[in-house]
């Protein structure tokens, strides 16, 4: 794999929009835009994504050459590179760290981090947003009103002797900025190992690892599209391994769900 070019921006208005600019003008697989702040970030289905600096905010051209039917896996497969990146990152245990159908994670029931996918001129634009410290005005914290936000630095950043930042798994830092990078770097690095599989086999070899760290396993649901109407209320009892389907069981059968968002009752 060539190694990707990251360009770090201290303001911008959107990560993903400057590399859907990208791909417009026909850059090249693996370039990365990193903000420290975004002024119109935004996650999956365009809904708005407060960005105030503190947090992780990149995005990633791709061009995978599969079918367009194959693309909602990859986001998955960032989802999972998210999870293992902080997982080492923090030396937490596995079960900390969820992933929620389709593309959040979660510790507990809070959101830790995001991810949006848009297909473009030929190419694939994956958005990640990851909430790494808290930012200074309780204003500005990271939420979609639905579920509060977790932040990396409580669950796993101390101090150093000499003031600086350490991660749980012994990794330690001069300053906030350097630790930002260190988990955007991580991610990439996870997701640059897992894409060549993905490109070759699939989400096939992924299904396993999603499953056990499935959020919505055993909850009941209520899905729904954006207009409220409600596909289908039941259990959550898996994820379909050819289409990623959300499994939900509605009392008397099984229902294949591939779009909406799911409402937790129980």
């Amino acid at each position: 794999m060539k190694p990707l070019d990251v360009a770090l921006f201290k303001e911008i208005d959107s990560t993903n929009e400057q590399v859907k600019k990208a791909l417009r003008a026909h850059a090249a697989e693996g370039y990365v835009c990193r903000a420290r702040k975004q002024t119109g970030g935004y996650g999956r289905q365009g809904r708005y994504w407060t960005s105030p600096e503190g947090g992780l905010y990149q995005s990633i051209l791709l061009r995978p050459g599969r079918s367009v039917s194959e693309l909602p896996s990859l986001g998955f497969v960032m989802a999972l590179s998210i999870r293992a990146a902080l997982l080492r990152l923090s030396a937490m245990p596995a079960e900390s760290i969820q992933v929620k159908w389709p593309n959040d994670l979660m510790v507990g029931d809070e959101k830790i981090a995001g991810i949006s996918m848009e297909a473009t001129a030929g190419g694939v634009c994956i958005g990640v947003g990851v909430n790494v410290f808290r930012p200074k005005m309780e204003g500005d914290l990271l939420t979609d009103g639905r579920y509060k936000p977790a932040f990396f630095a409580d669950l796993a950043i101390g101090f150093t002797e000499v003031g600086g930042i350490a991660f749980g798994n012994g990794y330690s830092f001069a300053n906030q900025e350097e630790a930002i990078d260190a988990v955007g770097d991580a991610v990439l690095s996870s997701f640059w190992q897992c894409y060549p599989v993905w490109q070759a086999n699939g989400f096939a070899p992924f299904v396993h690892e999603y499953e056990q760290c499935n959020y919505l396993q055993g909850k009941k649901v209520r899905m729904q599209v954006l207009s409220g109407d409600v596909i289908v209320e039941g259990t959550v009892v898996g994820v379909d391994a050819e289409t990623l389907c959300l499994l939900v069981n509605d009392g008397t059968q099984i229902v294949k769900v591939n779009s909406g968002e799911a409402h937790i009752l129980s």
